[in-house]
């Protein structure tokens, strides 16, 4: 197994990935040269780069985002999982990078890698993972305006929580925390130094770095503890759930019982400032498609 330098933080990333982008000749890359769609995500890689804002993960949103995907994903077929609003995307075109993020193909090897998102003009949200060291892999799609399905390229199997249908599941969970200002702080991610460097190497500007953090100091607490003691409990995911209803509210169904229920959608509650409650769980998620 080959040994890859990890990078320190995303600014250090995505400069890596840069210098690979422009010294890779496409002739002599036989993945690009036998495959069209490949090379022209391998084109257009660098431009949406240029474009996007960039999320530097904390491990502890990584462990919480999975904790929302499989609350959400309990119990269904990947065919029946829906994202909504929440999961939009923080900016038109987003990556998201943790430490120890990485790209595993059938090689083996672990290559450092992020995850790069962008919307389309019909609300469809691609997803590619993009590394320094190998060509880019597309992941899948979801859209939170039509209540589609999600879908995530079957192509390859790899274990739970590595395929790409979960990299895409894994991505929404991200963008539901970010989404939640009262939970999150948001600032910049590497050096004043590193930040201009990137801009004078490849136009990136200098307010695309992001680090995302918990909102959990002092301050935040007492607020909370003094003016929304509702909210005083520790982070946790609250599961969808049926709620008794009445005829002619919206979104109401009935049930084999006979009576009207509402679906609530899922859900954060609470605050991290006062804890983390783990629920954290992984179903066995059908195949999408």
């Amino acid at each position: 197994m080959t040994e890859v330098r990890e990078p320190s933080n995303v600014i250090e990333l995505v400069e890596t990935i840069q210098h690979y982008y422009a010294r890779t000749n496409l002739f002599e890359t036989a993945p690009l040269r036998n495959n069209k769609e490949v090379m022209d995500l391998f084109l257009a890689i660098p431009s949406i780069l240029e474009q996007a804002d960039f999320y530097e993960v904390e491990a502890d949103f990584v462990a919480a985002a999975w904790d929302a995907v499989w609350n959400m994903a309990d119990g269904k077929a990947s065919v029946d999982i829906r994202f909504d609003s929440d999961h939009r995307l923080p900016s038109k075109i987003s990556a998201f990078w943790t430490p120890k993020m990485h790209m595993t193909l059938g090689d083996e090897n672990k290559y450092p890698a992020l995850y790069l998102a962008y919307e389309n003009t019909e609300g469809w949200v691609d997803m590619v993972a993009v590394s320094p060291h190998v060509t880019p892999l597309r992941l899948g799609s979801y859209n939170t305006k039509t209540n589609s399905p999600i879908y995530g390229v079957e192509d390859i199997s790899l274990d739970e929580e590595k395929d790409r249908f979960h990299q895409v599941l894994l991505v929404g969970g991200f963008c539901s925390l970010i989404n939640q200002p009262g939970f999150v702080t948001t600032e910049p991610a590497g050096s004043r130094q590193q930040r201009r460097a990137a801009q004078r190497s490849g136009g990136y500007s200098p307010t695309a770095w992001h680090r995302i953090s918990w909102n959990i100091g002092e301050a935040v607490k007492a607020k909370l503890t003094r003016d929304e003691p509702m909210r005083c409990m520790p982070l946790h995911y609250t599961r969808g759930h049926w709620r008794k209803a009445e005829e002619g509210w919206n979104n109401v169904e009935r049930r084999k019982d006979g009576l009207w229920y509402q679906w609530i959608e899922g859900y954060w509650s609470g605050h991290p400032a006062f804890g983390i409650k783990r629920s954290y769980h992984a179903p066995k998620l059908a195949r999408a498609g």
